[in-house]
């Protein structure tokens, strides 16, 4: 088996009250959730995203269908997290011209 990384991090709120967020990366994260603690009776796409994750880990499919599938899956039982918001700054302020 191949576990990979995905290109993107996926978070999911699990726990009684959905307030542990999990950061999941790997495949083989996203297949332990989806099999063994996912809250919600499973659906079309828990099924899916299983199918997926276990094609990529036997090297069937890339890491990026499974993240796909994994997301998709997450937000049916209703436990994706948005990203977290990032701020960037792009150069710096451009001066302004002094009088003369």
């Amino acid at each position: 088996m191949q576990d990979q990384r995905f290109d993107r991090a996926v978070r999911v709120a699990l726990g009684a009250a959905g307030n542990t967020t999990y950061v999941v990366e790997r495949v083989a994260q996203a297949a332990d959730i989806l099999l063994n603690r996912l809250p919600a009776k499973p659906g079309r796409k828990h099924m899916a995203a299983r199918r997926a994750c276990l094609d990529v880990l036997y090297g069937l499919k890339d890491a990026s269908a499974a993240r796909k599938a994994f997301a998709a899956a997450a937000e049916e039982a209703n436990i994706l997290s948005p990203d977290p918001i990032t701020h960037s700054c792009v150069g710096r302020p451009t001066p302004r011209p002094r009088n003369s």
